[in-house]
């Protein structure tokens, strides 16, 4: 499988995913992960979507400051989630996305969170248009 290294232990076979290409995949034991996300523009916003499968409304927060937008997850495990597994390959990331958003109408902004994607609104400020004077010549 693409990205997928195997490795064995004094006891069993292993395998741990590994992404060779991004040297800040792991940071302090946590494995950080960027979630794809699609932009759209029409005339009054933008739409982003972000794919956040697995979360939890809770989990999940956005906020803006000084022109950046930011998605944030994090999902904790308690002891109690791994005491019956035999085997577990799906993992809990946490994820970060900042995107720079200026003519964007902070105030306006909405979110909705469906079937794990993150839907966010951004209403367009509206075009200023410069006051034009005519300066009569004496």
């Amino acid at each position: 499988m693409f990205d997928m290294i195997p490795f064995t232990t004094s006891t069993t076979k292993q395998y741990k995913t590994s992404n060779r290409w991004d040297p800040f995949q792991e940071f302090f034991g946590t494995v950080v992960y960027s979630a794809a996300t699609d932009i759209r523009e029409t005339d009054e916003a933008f739409m982003l979507e972000t794919e956040l499968p697995g979360y939890d409304k809770s989990e999940i927060s956005v906020n803006m400051k000084e022109g950046v937008l930011t998605i944030h997850a994090e999902h904790k495990e308690d002891d109690n989630d791994n005491k019956d597994y035999i085997r577990r390959e799906r993992t809990w990331k946490t994820v970060d996305r900042s995107f720079e958003v200026t003519g964007v109408d902070a105030a306006g902004i909405t979110a909705e969170y469906v079937n794990g994607i993150l839907k966010l609104t951004l209403p367009k400020l509206p075009e200023v248009i410069p006051e034009q004077h005519q300066i009569e010549i004496q």
